[in-house]
């Protein structure tokens, strides 16, 4: 039976904008109708699309820079393309791979929202819903954003190119060398065209997928983390002796049940935080390279494109790292919560059982990239400053 009357609206309101993003890929851990070959259908065509699409652009772009370029700083022009495609192709591999690891972390916020009774707690995980669904809506304002300029403004901008030997060149998104065909003819060039936009649009909504995710566990671990404070507090003000026993027991049941939580959703997120780490150090440093050029050669478009495309990138790796602060934030509450309740006005026996109580709770929360860096504030620092370490060195080699 469902304790909140009204679950279906709430979980429907925590899981709309999720949902959305991995409907486009076909990875929603849920069904969606009743049949499951359609299904099954919908799945198997949309991921063969979405792996398709980003290997064929990666693989014509690595063409295009190997076979076509000999110039080392216009391959490192083009270099971003590349990594922010394997990034994306790495995010999506492993969404697909471990989807019942993201089903078991979306089913463990199912049942929190069908258990909760107290209006105070419903409100309270409403308001942390209404603050994740704020953040992705910044995170997909900046991402479309920059899809929209490096897809479609920065190669119209350009208009036609008229080389010294008479050659006119229509700029692509991003370059393509397609060995046997022309890209330059029509209607290759079109269709080139139309298939790179969309494989853009498909990189931009894994990266979305994943912060979702990321968001959504972030976002219901720190109201539970508050809803175990309250817990705690209500223990130790029972006038009722009688109730003490149940109390306990509710709040050990609640702080095993979200460092459990914590634990499966580090498992689930562990390797598309690392990815998005070392992918962000990566295009930080490049991203920030091609501002500087665009800066010398005057280019206000693509400056602005960049420039855009740079703080999307710092806004996403932020958030990850704040994500990770707000679990250590939580955790030393919870532990400083445990530490000094007032337990001089509960009976000798129950006094004695919050020593477990505080030993669990001092155990310090943290999630991982790649179970071995930290995601905080100071690792996004760390990140930053490395991203600008390598740009300096990118900026010596030139």
């Amino acid at each position: 039976m469902v304790a909140n009357k009204n679950y279906e609206y709430d979980i429907k309101n925590a899981f709309a904008m999720s949902r959305f993003f991995f409907r486009l890929l076909g990875i929603w851990p849920f069904a969606r109708t009743n049949s499951i070959y359609l299904e099954l259908i919908e799945t198997v065509t949309l991921t063969f699309l979405c792996i398709g699409l980003i290997v064929w652009e990666t693989i014509s772009t690595l063409l295009y820079m190997f076979l076509i370029l000999t110039d080392f700083h216009l391959r490192l022009k083009f270099t971003g393309c590349v990594v922010y495609s394997m990034v994306g192709l790495i995010k999506y591999g492993y969404l697909l791979i471990y989807k019942n690891q993201v089903r078991n972390c979306l089913m463990l916020v199912d049942e929190d929202w069908r258990n909760v009774v107290n209006p105070s707690d419903r409100i309270a995980m409403i308001d942390r819903v209404r603050t994740g669904k704020r953040l992705i809506l910044i995170c997909a304002l900046f991402a479309y954003l920059t899809g929209l300029t490096f897809r479609i403004v920065m190669p119209l901008s350009l208009g036609k190119i008229v080389t010294p030997q008479n050659i006119t060149i229509r700029p692509l998104p991003c370059p393509a060398h397609l060995v046997i065909l022309d890209v330059q003819r029509s209607p290759t060039y079109e269709i080139v065209y139309f298939l790179q936009s969309v494989s853009g649009f498909l990189k931009y909504t894994i990266v979305m997928a994943t912060f979702s995710f990321v968001t959504i566990c972030g976002m219901h671990f720190c109201v539970q983390s508050e809803i175990l404070v309250t817990l705690m507090n209500d223990f130790v003000n029972e006038s009722r002796p009688e109730n003490l026993n149940k109390k306990l027991a509710t709040v050990v049941e609640h702080q095993i049940k979200i460092r459990n939580f914590l634990q499966v959703v580090q498992s689930a997120t562990q390797y598309p935080s690392l990815t998005e780490v070392l992918g962000s150090t990566s295009m930080l440093c490049l991203v920030g390279y091609y501002v500087i050029m665009e800066w010398e050669n005057h280019n206000i478009v693509r400056l602005v494109s960049f420039i855009i495309a740079l703080v999307m990138l710092c806004f996403n790796i932020f958030i990850y790292c704040y994500m990770g602060e707000q679990v250590i934030d939580q955790g030393e509450k919870v532990a400083l919560t445990a530490c000094t309740l007032d337990w001089h006005h509960l009976p000798d026996t129950k006094a004695r059982s919050l020593i477990l109580l505080i030993v669990i709770s001092i155990t310090p929360l943290k999630l991982k990239a790649g179970n071995f860096i930290d995601l905080s504030l100071r690792t996004f620092g760390s990140i930053i400053r490395m991203s600008v370490t390598y740009l300096n060195l990118l900026r010596s080699v030139e």
